[in-house]
């Protein structure tokens, strides 16, 4: 019961209407040092906040900050059977009431606060009714003047949709770069196009019932917006891409990102929107970029950083001290130059000495491979360019074992000699290929309906599948707040039940969490003639066993 009504608490502190409340003469120093209180836990003078906890607990630095459980929205959470309350705008100044089918006024649970009601709150403990807050809320010994920064940073936090949102419509962008092979290119937007005629088509009488529902059921249908799509393409020099964006976006301003994909590295789309404050979800990109405190990117993978990661904990497991490692790829392939970046980095974590090579061509390989007897090596190569060496391997010398990426090697990598077929180790960041058909079902089934389907182009397909599909769920999870940060916080809350999980066998998305899928298999060939994958150990993922 306790909880129930914790539950009941949040849901009519989410459903309050905007109070409208802004900040008339505060300074903006102030709004930005209420910020820093906040989000940082720093006092103006720098120092970390303290607080207490549970009556006698002392907290301090990351343990105190209110975004970490009111969150960076400020629109609340649920912890267990905590109930974190909604904070933005006036929520606080406005009386907290129990939803009710008979009118015309709800019970008030609590009255308003004010600002003396809210530094005894903060401080004590007290709410506005006089009640004892949880104790797990804690105590601030904050003065007056800094109490009145968090009080000016609260309200500055507009209740109005973020731009891109009309009354009627809800605009979304999707990126491709005009590298993208027409094949991938059709692939991703037939999805887009379709995805989005279906919903707009399914809810088309959403509009009406919105403008005409009766009183206890308008907020049921108030959130409805129809989806309006734009394809923003980049052209030309990846220098030029964040200008681009920036032109597209003061054009027509878009809520969020979805999925996209290009040929190059994602870090202008990626430096865009954590600049813009615009959530940017699930783009098919095998370089994100891995920068943990950025809030707005929100990434499928990390991409060959992973992979070079794991190689790097394989190594540290099972090679022999006296084995050199030697790890190679192409000075022209930025998925090769990736993987071998963080191969390198984790290794001098490791203190394991690593030699990295840069060749030109796939020419080079032969005679490098052939002074490599006793090594571990990491191939992080092209299937076209280990050819060569698969066809010229005479055995039985050569490295004592070789790392592959199934990224850059395909899932099913052909003409590895037999003489090197117990040795050879792929990374695979996905399902198992013999899995596959089961997990991508639900997304097949759709495409095959829509007469979309592209299996050359699996991937980009699911990615982009799941990607809206989250995108639908999570805009209903925030009914009609379209409040950006608190879109981004209900996906991470949604998607360790997603019921579709794309190419990865599973995912999850932990509050400050930025990447979905965090492991990959470690697999070899089968030996059964059709260089079938079979894993070797359970789904890894970086720093655990």
């Amino acid at each position: 019961m306790k909880f129930f009504v914790r539950t009941i608490v949040l849901c009519v502190a989410l459903l309050l209407p905007a109070s409208g409340a802004v900040v008339g003469q505060e300074p903006q120093t102030y709004i930005e040092l209420g910020k820093r209180l906040y989000m940082n836990g720093l006092r103006p003078d720098g120092s970390l906040m303290t607080g207490m906890a549970q009556g006698n607990v002392p907290l301090t630095g990351a343990q105190v900050i209110c975004g970490a459980c009111h969150r960076t929205s400020a629109m609340g959470s649920v912890e267990g059977t905590e109930v974190v309350p909604a904070l933005r705008g006036g929520m606080l100044f406005e009386p907290l009431r129990l939803p009710t089918s008979k009118p015309p006024q709800a019970p008030i649970l609590r009255p308003a606060y004010d600002a003396e009601s809210l530094k005894r709150a903060i401080r004590s403990g007290i709410n506005a009714a006089g009640e004892t807050m949880s104790l797990a809320m804690p105590r601030y010994p904050l003065s007056d003047e800094e109490v009145d920064m968090l009080i000016a940073y609260l309200k500055s936090l507009p209740m109005t949709p973020a731009p891109g949102v009309t009354d009627k419509e809800i605009h979304l962008a999707t990126v491709i770069g005009e590298s993208v092979p027409p094949a991938a290119r059709k692939a991703m937007l037939d999805v887009f196009n379709a995805f989005i005629a279906q919903k707009n088509a399914e809810t088309r009488h959403e509009s009406e019932r919105s403008a005409h529902a009766p009183w206890h059921e308008a907020w049921a249908y108030k959130a409805y917006r129809k989806w309006v799509l734009h394809v923003w393409e980049l052209k030309g020099d990846e220098a030029t891409w964040g200008e681009q964006l920036a032109r597209q976006y003061r054009q027509q301003p878009v809520f969020a990102m979805i999925g996209g994909t290009t040929d190059g590295s994602w870090r202008p789309v990626h430096e865009f929107c954590q600049k813009s404050q615009l959530p940017c979800l699930f783009p098919t990109t095998d370089l994100p970029v891995i920068a943990e405190h950025d809030f707005y990117p929100v990434y499928l993978d990390m991409g060959m950083s992973l992979q070079g990661e794991l190689v790097a904990q394989q190594l540290a497991r099972d090679r022999h001290p006296a084995s050199p490692v030697i790890q190679i790829h192409k000075a022209a392939d930025p998925l090769g130059k990736t993987a071998s970046a963080s191969l390198q980095e984790r290794l001098a974590q490791s203190k394991i000495p690593v030699k990295t090579l840069t060749i030109q061509s796939a020419a080079e390989l032969p005679s490098i491979m052939a002074q490599s007897n006793g090594t571990m090596a990491v191939l992080w190569l092209q299937q076209a360019d280990l050819a060569d060496f698969w066809r010229n391997f005479k055995g039985p010398e050569g490295p004592q074992r070789i790392y592959l990426s199934t990224t850059l090697a395909e899932d099913a990598p052909a003409g590895i000699p037999d003489a090197l077929q117990d040795r050879v180790y792929f990374i695979h960041p996905y399902e198992l290929p013999d899995q596959l058909p089961r997990l991508l079902l639900r997304s097949t089934s759709w495409l095959r309906a829509k007469r979309i389907y592209a299996p050359e182009q699996q991937r980009i397909q699911a990615d982009s599948y799941f990607a809206l599909t989250m995108t639908g769920m999570a805009l209903q999870r925030i009914n009609s707040y379209f409040i950006r940060e608190f879109f981004i916080e209900g996906l991470e809350h949604m998607l360790d039940n997603a019921a579709f999980t794309s190419r990865y066998p599973r995912i999850s998305l932990a509050p400050g969490q930025r990447f979905a899928a965090k492991g990959a298999y470690i697999t070899k060939t089968a030996g059964d003639g059709k260089q079938t994958l079979v894993p070797v150990t359970d789904w890894l993922i970086p720093g655990t066993e």
